[in-house]
């Protein structure tokens, strides 16, 4: 997308250079120059336009599409992490209790059971 504006054309574009450098700096107060300098300020290369706004569509359609897609897949991940946290709960608690120590109940001894001598019957 360009426009023209006080005689100029104004258009949004995506720059490609070598990572060891920067742009030059332009007559234009802001602006800067495709020239790409190192630290010497010795011309390197041109950078590489590319279109800003095929470039920022692309960019937005997939923002969309991932946000769309999570969207979609949200209840599904939210409903396992509940059900994950569930057992790990239920887990927890299972531990818990076999890590209580058993209370043990003091019973009284008690003698032995006298049983009474067997009877004998007249046949």
């Amino acid at each position: 997308m360009e426009f023209n504006r006080g005689g100029w054309i104004w258009a949004l574009m995506l720059t490609r250079r070598p990572s060891d450098t920067r742009f030059s700096k332009s007559s234009t107060p802001g602006g800067e120059s495709p020239l790409a300098r190192d630290d010497d300020n010795t011309l390197v290369t041109h950078a590489v336009l590319f279109d800003g706004i095929k470039m920022a569509l692309a960019i937005l359609g997939t923002g969309v599409a991932l946000g769309a897609a999570a969207m979609k897949v949200a209840p599904h991940v939210k409903s396992g992490l509940i059900g994950l946290k569930s057992k790990l709960r239920h887990q927890t608690e299972d531990t818990a209790e076999a890590e209580l120590p058993v209370p043990l109940a003091v019973v009284a001894e008690a003698e032995p059971e006298q049983t009474d001598p067997p009877r004998l019957r007249a046949v």
